[in-house]
């Protein structure tokens, strides 16, 4: 599972922190990073924020896999809009995003954002990035 970079608000790493990690999985809930051409593969998204302000935050997160074709013109985001997960007071959240349009022959490289948003809509400096890897989809 590839770790990254988790960015907290502006306010000391006890009243709120976060990590966000990600991997790629095959049909059969593996570790993968070579697949057969028309496989669907699962990006897993794990997140988790701790300290006091955990439960007073409220709003919603967005949540998206970049997709770029090494060498080729199929770049693209997974899904587009970004996928909305409502705050719910808990500190740990996952989700997964299938990817099913990987051309044959291709290498991508995936990386997965996450970014939040207020009640009121607003975006806020609160969010993670993580290099997921490449994949390889056979002819």
């Amino acid at each position: 599972m590839a770790s990254g970079s988790f960015q907290p608000l502006a306010v000391p790493s006890k009243a709120l922190d976060g990590r966000i990690s990600a991997i790629l999985l095959d049909p059969d809930g593996n570790p993968s990073d070579v697949v057969n051409n028309g496989t669907p593969v699962t990006v897993r998204v794990e997140w988790n924020l701790t300290g006091s302000l955990v439960p007073s935050l409220a709003g919603t997160w967005y949540l998206h896999v970049t997709v770029e074709e090494e060498g080729g013109p199929n770049d693209f985001k997974v899904p587009a809009p970004s996928l909305p997960v409502p705050l719910n007071g808990r500190p740990d959240y996952r989700r997964d995003i299938v990817l099913t349009t990987l051309q044959a022959g291709s290498t991508y490289s995936l990386s997965v954002s996450l970014a939040y948003r207020d009640v009121l809509g607003s975006p806020q400096q609160l969010g993670g990035r993580v290099d997921v890897g490449k994949v390889n989809v056979l002819l």
